[in-house]
């Protein structure tokens, strides 16, 4: 089992220095690929959206929630990870 881990990370290694030395050849750097993203008219309405999404579930506490969700109903209903269970259900029926 331990060896399975170590490809594992041995992988992800190689593939971060594989894409290191592809972002030195392209000479880009995130803070340009960032900008050029913004500057596409396909890709801003995308890329402004997941980020306002994503600022908007920080900001809003909903991780707490999920977090701290089995323990809120532990007291509460007989099984806890039901309501965890439901409250993740709410949340993709909310999304889509």
């Amino acid at each position: 089992y331990d060896h399975e881990i170590e490809i594992e990370v041995n992988h992800f290694v190689s593939a971060s220095h594989k894409q290191a030395c592809d972002n030195n050849e392209k000479n880009t750097s995130s803070k340009v690929a960032f900008l050029a993203m913004l500057m596409d008219k396909q890709i801003r309405k995308l890329l402004v959206c997941s980020l306002v999404l994503q600022m908007a579930q920080q900001l809003c506490g909903i991780n707490a929630v999920f977090y701290y969700s089995t323990m809120f109903f532990e007291g509460l209903i007989d099984s806890p990870l039901l309501g965890t269970t439901i409250v993740g259900g709410v949340n993709v029926a909310a999304t889509y």
